[in-house]
């Protein structure tokens, strides 16, 4: 929770007054770096920060091409085991028709 009030410190401890960059809330802290209140408002900030950063372009149509090849792999796979099941379902037929 954040400290609202100058008690719990110690009366010679270096106390900065900050505000929360995420609530706005002021603060005080025993950090001059601090930036949060509270370790909810650096989980929701650090969510923020991951959420607006989309991937590099580059890296975004490496991975288009690479499902597009995996789709096209497993597409011709697909067809082949198809084409396996109907070979052996006749061959069965024929088996079942020679007994």
């Amino acid at each position: 929770m954040p400290r609202l009030s100058r008690e719990g410190f110690k009366h010679n401890a270096k106390v900065f007054e900050k505000t929360c960059q995420w609530c706005g809330t002021p603060f005080f802290a025993s950090r001059s770096t601090a930036k949060f209140c509270s370790s909810t408002c650096r989980a929701y900030s650090h969510q923020a920060d991951t959420l607006d950063t989309a991937a590099p372009w580059q890296e975004t149509d490496r991975t288009v091409d690479a499902l597009l090849h995996q789709i096209a792999f497993l597409k011709s796979q697909v067809e082949s085991l198809s084409r396996d099941n109907h070979e052996l379902r006749k061959a069965l037929e024929e088996f079942k028709k020679a007994e």
